[in-house]
């Protein structure tokens, strides 16, 4: 098998085993991953930054032990730093330049994931699909004419096109859960405080970010928490400590399961004919297997619940845009996009107090 059908063929787990075995060398694997980035890079657009020569780099000196040895990996263009690599953020903004590795950075190299590039977001993470003012539109390798979703767009991209095999991903609003779901995917938002986004930030989003990854298996997804979770000296809190590994459990048979179907659109809008017979198909699949389905509403997914959510983003959106105000030293306005600036001003307009009481969970509620 050549090593670019290999890299094709199989996930992350599996690529780890042909370097252990010696049948795949990390150079061959990172230089095969680089050729089909820039083989694909036209058509889909989703590298920030290409990081080819520091991976190359890195894989000729790669321990071949570690569970993850020589698999070419990307990080997203937001929330996460690696020393000396220009992280934008999707933006306009003169780029960030970390002199240090963030704990999650830090950890995928412990597990010997090697980076080859940097995937594409959206500005600052604000939509659920990946195109920005700075880097253009990025596109699903599937179809070319649609989206890959966003924020992480780019990740889902390059892993869909075969370019990585799994990649870093954050998640506030679905921005893991989304590409995901557009690119056939493998797409977890783990729970808050399982893995830290120290030193960069303590918490982004007053804690409705997490980071994690975009995978071709639930074996890749799970076995990469395993290797990245875990509290930091600098995280404000930390999940409860698992019983057992992600890893046993994503092969444990879960028995007969009781499914929650939900039909509608959490914002009222349209859903095609399409996602519903989609839907109908993998909700008889579900009861093939044995399983109970259950429909269900969501009443809390309503005016207020949509309004809290904008409140909250809006706010981080404003306190970051204050933070690069201070870091480039001038008015950063004419770099940023329109949605962005949009948000800026409301979250600048909400007083301290409705913050405190949306985001701590005092706000008072309807009854009924």
């Amino acid at each position: 098998m050549s090593v670019e059908r290999a890299l094709w063929e199989h996930d992350a787990t599996g690529l780890a085993g042909l370097v252990r075995k010696g049948e795949i060398s990390p150079q061959e694997l990172v230089d095969a991953a680089i050729a089909r980035a820039e083989a694909t890079r036209p058509d889909i657009n989703a590298i920030a930054e290409p990081l080819y020569e520091a991976a190359r780099t890195r894989a000729k000196t790669i321990d071949r032990k570690l569970p993850l040895a020589g698999v070419p990996f990307a990080l997203k263009d937001l929330g996460i730093a690696m020393k000396g690599v220009p992280t934008h953020g999707g933006s306009r903004i003169p780029a960030f330049v970390a002199d240090f590795d963030s704990v999650m950075t830090e950890r995928h190299l412990a597990a010997g994931l090697v980076p080859i590039a940097t995937s594409t977001s959206p500005e600052h993470g604000l939509r659920l699909m990946t195109e920005s003012a700075a880097f253009g539109i990025t596109r699903n390798p599937w179809n070319t004419a649609h989206t890959s979703g966003g924020s992480s767009g780019g990740a889902a991209a390059l892993v869909a096109a075969g370019v990585v095999p799994v990649a870093h991903a954050s998640d506030g609003g679905g921005s893991i859960r989304v590409p995901a779901a557009c690119t056939g995917l493998v797409g977890l938002k783990t729970s808050r405080g399982r893995v830290p986004l120290t030193p960069l930030v303590s918490e982004s989003w007053y804690g409705l970010v997490i980071d994690h990854a975009v995978s071709r298996s639930v074996r890749d997804s799970a076995l990469l928490l395993d290797l990245t979770h875990g509290p930091d000296p600098l995280s404000p809190y930390a999940a409860p400590t698992p019983k057992g590994t992600f890893a046993a459990a994503a092969v444990r048979d879960p028995g007969k399961l009781k499914l929650a179907v939900y039909r509608k659109s959490p914002l009222g809008l349209p859903i095609s004919a399409e996602t519903l017979a989609a839907l109908d198909t993998a909700i008889a699949l579900a009861r093939e297997g044995g399983h109970t389905i259950e429909e269900i509403d969501l009443p809390y997914i309503d005016r207020d619940f949509i309004a809290d959510f904008a409140r909250t983003v809006a706010a981080a959106v404003a306190g970051t845009m204050r933070g690069e105000v201070l870091r480039v030293g001038r008015s950063i306005s004419g770099d940023i996009e329109r949605a962005t600036r949009v948000m800026n001003a409301f979250g600048e307009v909400l007083s301290a107090g409705e913050i405190y009481a949306t985001c701590s969970g005092c706000m008072p509620r309807r009854a009924g």
